[in-house]
């Protein structure tokens, strides 16, 4: 990777490390940023198949939570029934 040195009123402005150079924009910020990268989300919805990107999924989401707590209703029944399958490890 080649490294771009570009000269602007006499300082020296390196483009292949931005970050390491103080800038009036980072004096001023009081806290990180929260993501450093995009969230990794499939385009389209997995409800409707629809991008996104195009309208707010309030329904969808309503859908989805509904279905996740009914699986995670039942995986938690499993988990129960399986522990109650097992009996005592160290019964005294």
């Amino acid at each position: 990777m080649q490294v771009e040195t570009l000269e602007a009123g006499g300082e020296k402005a390196n483009t292949a490390n931005h970050d390491a150079l103080p800038s009036k924009k980072a004096d001023k910020q009081t806290r990180p940023r929260l993501a450093s990268h995009s969230l990794d989300l499939p385009n389209h919805c997995d409800i409707c198949n629809k991008a996104r990107s195009t309208r707010k999924h309030q329904r969808c989401s309503q859908i989805r939570q509904q279905r996740k707590s009914l699986e995670w209703e039942a995986y938690m029944a499993n988990v129960q029934a399986k522990k109650a399958q097992q009996g005592r490890r160290y019964a005294r």
